[in-house]
């Protein structure tokens, strides 16, 4: 059984194209460089947790 309130309207743009993202994707470089520093980062913490 569905409750459905009248005063609530569905919002849907104008248009129905597809989301446009904000921002251009981010090229590979930048997502390698970024995943090779987090990956550090949790190699230096494991390690100062380990050696204590």
């Amino acid at each position: 059984m569905k409750s459905v309130r009248p005063d609530i309207k569905s919002v849907r743009p104008d248009k129905s194209d597809p989301i446009s993202m904000r921002r251009p994707p981010q090229n590979m470089g930048s997502i390698i460089v970024r995943f090779v520093g987090l990956l550090l980062a949790a190699i230096l913490a494991l390690a100062l947790i380990w050696s204590r």
